[in-house]
Parts: structure tokens; C-alpha cells; sequence
């Protein structure tokens, strides 16, 4: 939940900012990368790409200018997920947090589809140790991050094939932020 925590920040803190992370939305998982410059900016559903201007004028409430469309949103968390209003219909969404995930306490159902590889912590991406069609196997160090001098390295969270690779060598990273796919 971290990430929606930065979404939902003061607007000083939403100054451009980058993160992407698999989110189930309505019992469909979709990867969601949000690139944020103040108050405006853009997400990515799969190849699509949409404008998104925003408005906080509560805790839980804003105003959304998508695409030239007016949308009301409340956010409210219940336990692991959101119950997300949008002009008056209810969404469930699920975030899969990146450290759990990590650990290995993912359902047998979750590990089923594309996993993602998060920065458990902000950093630089030092080293990506894959390319993508890479075969993997679960916990093969795919990357490696480097926060607060120290490097650490990330492991595959399933035997696959690598599907995405959505950093750079170098590229200062968020936490949560999904790296890279495996499929």
C-alpha cells in the first residue's frame, strides 16, 4: 500500500515522482506505472497511456480530470485492499505488496500469472542481471538496488521467463516500484 500512500501525500510530495506496481482491480490484474509531475501526470495501463490532472479536497476524496472526463474518487482501506469510489461505483483494489512477495508467501492462484520484481526500498538500480526472455528460476537473483550504500540483491519470485524489463541501469527507483515482469 505503499505506493497509494504516495498518491495520496501532500501535493509537495507529488512532485515527479515515478512507480509502477500490479494492482487487482475487480478480479483483474493490470500493472499500473504512474509518472507524477505536481498535480498532473500520467499512468500506464499496459500500452495504454492516459492523462490524469488531480485535485485532493480531502483525505479520502479528489477530483480526477482524465482525458478530458470528470471523475469523483473516494479511497477508503479496508485491511489489505481499497474500496475505491468513482462517481458512485464501488471498485475492490488489491495491491500485491513487493515484500511479501518477495518472501514467498504468495497464493499458489497469485503466482499463476506475471509477477513482478519491486524495490523493496528507494535506491538505484545498479545491475539488472537478466534480459528480457531470460529463463529464471525462483529466487535467481534478477537485479540488484542499492539503497542507503548497501546492495542488495532481488530474486525471481517464480520459476518463468522474463516478460518486462521496466527500469534502467542507474535509474533511481521508489519503493514498491516493479522492475521488472516474470512471466
Amino acid at each position: 500500500m505503499e505506493a497509494i500512500g504516495e498518491i495520496r501525500g501532500d501535493e509537495e510530495q507529488i512532485v515527479k515522482k515515478k512507480f509502477s506496481f500490479e494492482v487487482l482491480i475487480s478480479k483483474k490484474t493490470e500493472m499500473l506505472r504512474f509518472e507524477w509531475d505536481g498535480d498532473s501526470g500520467t499512468v500506464s495501463i499496459g500500452d495504454r497511456q492516459i492523462s490524469v490532472h488531480h485535485i485532493r479536497f480531502s483525505n479520502i476524496g479528489y477530483s480526477l480530470l482524465i482525458d478530458g472526463r470528470s471523475f469523483d474518487i473516494s479511497v477508503h482501506e479496508v485491511n489489505d485492499a481499497c474500496q475505491v469510489l468513482v462517481n458512485g461505483k464501488l471498485y475492490e483494489v488489491v495491491l500485491h505488496d513487493p515484500k511479501r512477495l518477495r518472501k514467498g508467501l504468495v497464493s499458489s492462484e497469485a503466482s499463476k500469472g506475471p509477477m513482478p520484481v519491486s524495490a523493496p526500498m528507494p535506491g538505484k538500480v545498479v545491475k539488472l542481471l537478466v534480459q528480457v526472455g531470460t529463463a529464471v528460476q525462483e529466487g535467481q537473483g534478477v537485479a540488484v538496488v542499492e539503497a542507503m550504500k548497501m546492495q542488495n540483491e532481488l530474486k525471481a519470485p517464480k520459476s518463468g521467463v522474463v516478460e518486462k524489463i521496466l527500469v534502467e541501469e542507474n535509474q533511481p527507483v521508489n519503493a514498491g516500484e516493479s522492475l521488472l515482469i516474470v512471466e
